[in-house]
């Protein structure tokens, strides 16, 4: 099970793919782009609009941009909780990158949306709280596949402790256990 995320941990360092299960659906953005050209071209017969072949070209060199993004830069990030250097890094193909130090780190958050939900580490700069998504968007039906469980259960607990950062927890009071003001 360690092979998800490329999860790897010792005394000094812990690190781990977050982005590893996105995929940049190619035949959909294949299919939509070859649609969006249709369409250019269509327009620019059936109504004289020579801008909508240029604009057709434009939304497809987007899509294009888009996807070799995907595939190329965000799927091989890694990022590097390290002790030694008290780090946090950021590895891409382009180099490796300091985004704050360790002390800097407060906590590890879960931030949901309508359909979908992200892991989210929240950084205390000098004047402000800076935001570092952990994970892509997972959607609500995938959170009992086994790669986000792996994530939840395993990588997690093992960071929050080795960050030593702690869990808040939340307590509701009944009504008799408050008084009215």
């Amino acid at each position: 099970m360690q092979d998800y995320y490329n999860f790897t941990k010792s005394a000094e360092q812990i690190s781990f793919d977050p982005y590893w299960y996105g995929k940049s659906n190619f035949l959909l953005k294949s299919f939509l782009g070859i649609s969006v050209l249709a369409l250019g071209i269509a327009a620019s017969i059936l109504y004289n609009l020579q801008g909508g072949v240029i604009l057709s070209i434009f939304t497809n060199a987007v899509i294009i941009i888009h996807t070799i993004y995907i595939v190329q830069i965000k799927n091989k990030t890694t990022f590097i909780f390290d002790k030694i250097d008290n780090a946090f890094f950021e590895v891409t193909p382009f180099g490796k990158r300091k985004i704050a130090s360790l002390d800097q780190i407060i906590n590890i958050i879960t931030k949901s949306g309508s359909n979908n939900f992200n892991y989210i580490l929240t950084l205390k700069n000098k004047n402000a709280v800076k935001k570092i998504y952990l994970t892509a968007s997972i959607k609500d039906e995938n959170q009992n596949n086994p790669e986000i469980r792996f994530f939840e259960l395993q990588i997690i607990p093992q960071l929050e402790s080795f960050l030593n950062l702690s869990r808040e927890v939340l307590i509701f009071l009944d009504s008799e256990d408050c008084s009215s003001i």
